[in-house]
């Protein structure tokens, strides 16, 4: 984990969160640019396995596009995906490629 300067409360839940042994959902939220993001990355950095960020006022398309190269990326994959139809099948991917990860291994997915 980089080195993270306060944020001590919030490093104390993302902490319990991750050590939880279940499935649990964080909610981060605040002004723009107080560093959000880079807490998640930085806290969750060896276990973080997807991260998706939408496009703003984007179609479904580009979001499903987006959503695709997001997911080639995570399973380090150099052949191109497939764009997905619709959301459900965009999760079965999703779905298919975290059931391939090891279960002993806490693993986080950030949207």
């Amino acid at each position: 984990m980089e080195q993270l300067i306060g944020r001590i409360e919030e490093q104390k839940i993302l902490g319990r969160v991750i050590k939880s042994g279940g499935a649990e959902l964080v909610a981060v939220y605040g002004r723009r640019r107080v560093g959000k993001t880079y807490l998640i990355r930085a806290y969750y950095k060896s276990n973080l396995v997807f991260e998706f960020t939408g496009v703003h006022e984007a179609n479904m398309d580009i979001q499903l596009q987006n959503f695709t190269i997001a997911l080639q990326q995570a399973m380090k994959s150099p052949v191109p995906m497939a764009v997905p139809q619709n959301w459900l099948l965009a999760f079965h991917y999703l779905d298919q490629y975290l059931s391939s990860l090891p279960k002993n291994k806490p693993a986080v997915l950030f949207f």
